[in-house]
């Protein structure tokens, strides 16, 4: 289990959607590792990372969908409570703002998609299958919307201010921005 806790994390950073709070994606996928372990056959030939990741991704996501079925899901892009400290408030008040000005530069259908999928229009957020059918659309096309969204809000030139207020802004944090939104083309 120790040798495989950051396939885990990686996998969990590759595919959790930020329905599900991060510490619970992590507890799901950990749940599915040890699935692997026990299910495992080093006879069948193939690499132990390869199956495990398989059932890791599985277990994700169930979680996910299970926290959506119920209502449990927590909102990603919410702040945690305020602290004491009026510095730490005075951040919390501008990443917010920074934010929801970000997410007003998308384009109007993208915008709609973010602000009800998160909740960011104080409405509680809304699973993809929800949007879809409130849009006339499928879950498939409102998750292609979404996906857009945050590529577009990852990007270093969109998000750079978001980047400097959460001292986010180096160098190699761009490249790895670029990186990913290489892939996901």
């Amino acid at each position: 289990m120790r040798g495989h806790e950051g396939l885990v994390h990686y996998i969990v950073r590759r595919q959790w959607r930020g329905r599900l709070d991060y510490e619970q994606a992590v507890h799901a996928g950990r749940v599915g590792l040890w699935r692997a372990i026990l299910g495992f056959a080093p006879e069948g030939g193939g690499a132990f990372s390869t199956y495990a990741s398989v059932a890791i991704a599985r277990h994700v996501w169930r979680a996910v969908t299970l926290a959506e079925r119920d209502g449990q899901a927590t909102l990603a892009l919410t702040l945690p409570m305020p602290s004491a400290d009026p510095r730490a408030q005075v951040l919390a008040w501008e990443v917010t703002a920074t934010l929801h000005a970000m997410v007003e530069r998308l384009p109007a259908k993208q915008r709609w998609v973010v602000r009800s999928y998160y909740g960011l229009d104080g409405w509680g957020g809304s699973t993809l299958a929800q949007l879809g059918r409130r849009l006339g659309c499928s879950r498939q096309a409102i998750q292609y919307h979404l996906r857009q969204a945050l590529v577009r809000l990852r990007h270093p030139a969109f998000s750079s201010l978001l980047r400097a207020l959460l001292a986010r802004n180096r160098r190699a944090d761009y490249l790895q921005a670029l990186r990913a939104e290489r892939r996901r083309r």
